[in-house]
């Protein structure tokens, strides 16, 4: 009895000092949220943008960055989105549904099929007149105002690419066509 004993407790001793598995997973969801009274923000980053990949800043100073988020109220009253404000750029413009039924979630941006969800609106949301380049791996602030729930501020990242993005081929510079091979060059010390 003593020898099974040890055994158990030798053996159950050895994943200590292990790494889990799912230690270095990720979420699903890319976005943050937050939620304030009865309204949750779910899933809230700003848009990865389709077409050439950038050659530093996702979104150059002075353009418009697409949020991307879906808004829910888990409450049993309406609510309302009244304004939406941020740092990071001189305004924030909101198009489309900002009434907050009971259950029936606004999406903003790319957040899935809004027809799949019976009742579902949908909302557009930009970050206008960019005050600096919008970069990956940042997070900038973004501040909603609901008629009863009252400010939630979350700091939105840029998401990740969902489908790879189109290069421009840089132009030949001088050199013959067809040779097979990159062209290295090098400096002598």
């Amino acid at each position: 009895m003593g020898t099974a004993a040890a055994g158990a407790l030798l053996l159950s001793g050895c994943g200590a000092g292990q790494i889990a598995q799912t230690a270095e997973q990720v979420a699903a969801v890319g976005g943050t949220g937050g939620t304030v009274g009865d309204v949750a923000v779910r899933n809230a980053e700003i848009a990865w943008p389709g077409g050439l990949a950038p050659t530093g800043a996702v979104y150059p100073k002075g353009g418009e960055a697409l949020v991307e988020m879906v808004i829910v109220n888990d409450g049993a009253t309406t609510d309302r989105l009244l304004s939406a404000s941020s740092e990071a750029g001189t305004q924030v413009v909101v198009t489309g549904e900002q009434v907050l039924a009971p259950q029936l979630p606004l999406v903003a941006g790319d957040q899935g099929d809004v027809a799949a969800i019976p009742g579902a609106k949908r909302i557009t949301m930009q970050i206008a007149g960019l005050r600096d380049d919008v970069v990956a791996g940042r997070t900038y602030p973004l501040t909603l105002v609901f008629e009863r729930a009252g400010r939630l501020t979350v700091d939105l990242p840029v998401a990740n690419p969902t489908a790879p993005r189109q290069d421009e081929a840089p132009p030949a510079e001088g050199g013959e066509s067809g040779e097979g091979g990159a062209a290295v060059s090098g400096g002598h010390s």
